[in-house]
């Protein structure tokens, strides 16, 4: 087994249950920028900054409570007739096209009540809401592919590929939320890069 192979069988719990619209991507096929953001687990926005020494703006564009799909619902432990808040972002590198688009699904009865007032009012979005709560959590990444950006987020602009990852949040044991975020990719000589980001950030 080379390493590549053996992180991913390590840190992803859920391969297989890969949406079925995500073809199996290898970790050689990404750049170094790709493969981190993929196993991390700390705020996007704060990696997507680092990386290209640009402000990275979350907005907000859809948040609604409603009953959670089965196969949400399994990941989170949930009965299907349960409710959930659905939340989708995008994330924009210096004002730019999306480059991130986010959904995710919070059992908001296993969250604090004051983390839906300090996410909506969090430039930083869930992890940033996380951090300053210091809400005791972590994170079980489950399933990741390369596959068409989410149907949602489909504008004139849009990206042919995007790199999926799919992970939940658990807090005092249980999950708490379920979070997919797509990443805006385009194949430079071999290699999948983040859309609109050069090998080298600006000085």
């Amino acid at each position: 087994m080379t390493v590549a192979e053996r992180l991913v069988s390590l840190h992803f719990t859920a391969q297989q249950d890969a949406a079925s619209d995500l073809e199996v991507v290898e970790m050689t096929q990404l750049d170094p920028f790709l493969r981190g953001v993929l196993f991390t687990d700390g705020t996007v926005s704060r990696a997507l900054e680092a990386h290209t020494l640009c402000h990275v703006a979350v907005e907000a564009v859809e948040q609604a409570p409603g009953p959670v799909p089965a196969r949400v619902a399994r990941q989170l432990e949930l009965e299907p007739a349960d409710e959930c808040l659905r939340r989708r972002v995008v994330m924009k590198i210096a004002g730019a096209q999306p480059s991130v688009w986010a959904e995710s699904y919070l059992a908001l009865h296993r969250m604090p009540q004051e983390f839906i007032a300090q996410l909506n009012g969090n430039p930083q979005g869930i992890g940033g809401s996380l951090q300053q709560l210091k809400l005791e959590s972590r994170r079980e990444l489950l399933w990741f592919g390369v596959g068409p950006p989410p149907a949602w987020a489909q504008h004139a602009d849009a990206p042919a590929t995007a790199l999926t990852r799919c992970y939940r949040v658990l807090t005092q044991g249980l999950p708490a939320l379920l979070i997919c975020e797509s990443f805006a990719v385009e194949l430079r000589s071999g290699l999948y890069h983040l859309m609109g980001t050069s090998a080298s950030p600006p000085a």
